[in-house]
């Protein structure tokens, strides 16, 4: 009986390197074009005080769309716009973008009425992006619009899907492998030994679920942020409304004090200091001029022939 446990065991390593090394050598060379699982999307709650569009399919919704792997393109992009009224154009791309079947993921606001600027993430379906990227550029909210910039990013992730694909078939595999031996187990010791590496192995199958998910939904559904930005105020407009009668009586009369008050300290620096010191200048130049008056006048020597 014992023999037939270790025989158990060493079979099942064998069947586990064996697998594992098959998936390292299939995932270069793997089957062609595979089904996208469908993706998950989040609810059709508002956000940031916007009506959100409706969210995609769930997960186990057999009318989910599925992507071939063939086309595993995820497209990511920023608009940044300058309207008149951004409340109204933000409001109308949301209804752009959920005629379009996609929907909102995100969205901030900041600024007062002059200055705002109302930022949206959209997850728009891959099929309909071109043409709902095109009905954005003229969601002007009735005013007017300006595109300020626009930067559009695309990444072929179809190699990273295959591989992720082909991994997944040969963890499946390993794990209904574990599975027949566990079931032919005879010892408590020959079962835990098999159940570890089946933790394992489904740990890693839940991870790359995941990440193989994740990658389907941005493929499924690309990603584009536009920023609402107010249209800013002309020169005239901002003058006038910062203009105010009071506050200009009030600084004219602020600066004649200033004056005043400037005229008032020469006067007195005047009195106090410059009028000494004029008279003593004065002084000086009277007793210079009579010194040279009254001093005694030398006689000149006459000229040699």
């Amino acid at each position: 009986m014992r023999g037939n446990g270790r025989s158990l065991v060493v079979l099942s390593l064998v069947v586990l390197f064996g697998l594992c090394f098959a998936g390292c050598s299939s995932s270069a060379s793997a089957p062609g074009p595979a089904q996208l699982l469908p993706v998950n999307g989040t609810g059709g709650k508002d956000i940031g005080g916007m009506p959100a569009a409706t969210a995609p399919p769930a997960a186990g919704d057999t009318a989910a769309p599925l992507i071939s792997v063939q086309s595993m393109i995820i497209k990511t992009g920023q608009l940044d716009m300058q309207v008149s009224n951004p409340e109204a154009s933000a409001a109308q791309a949301n209804g752009i973008v959920g005629a379009a079947g996609g929907y909102v993921s995100a969205s901030a606001r900041s600024g007062d009425a002059d200055t705002l600027v109302i930022s949206v993430t959209y997850r728009i379906p891959v099929a309909k992006w071109d043409a709902t990227l095109a009905s954005i550029h003229h969601a002007d909210g009735g005013g007017t619009l300006k595109i300020l910039d626009e930067q559009i990013q695309t990444r072929d992730v179809t190699a990273t899907a295959v591989d992720m694909d082909a991994r997944l078939t040969n963890l499946r595999a390993t794990e209904q492998a574990l599975l027949g031996i566990m079931s032919k187990a005879t010892t408590i010791t020959d079962t835990l030994a098999v159940q570890t590496q089946l933790t394992t192995v489904q740990g890693q199958i839940e991870e790359l679920q995941a990440q193989r998910n994740q990658l389907g939904d941005q493929a499924a559904y690309s990603t584009l942020t536009v920023h609402f930005e107010a249209t800013p105020k002309t020169e005239t407009t901002s003058a006038t409304n910062g203009w105010n009668l009071n506050g200009t009586v009030d600084d004219a009369t602020a600066t004649l004090i200033k004056i005043g008050q400037g005229i008032a300290t020469l006067a007195v620096w005047l009195v106090i200091v410059g009028l000494p010191v004029g008279l003593g200048l004065l002084i000086l130049i009277l007793i210079y001029r009579l010194y040279r008056r009254v001093r005694p006048r030398t006689a000149k020597t006459p000229k040699t022939v």
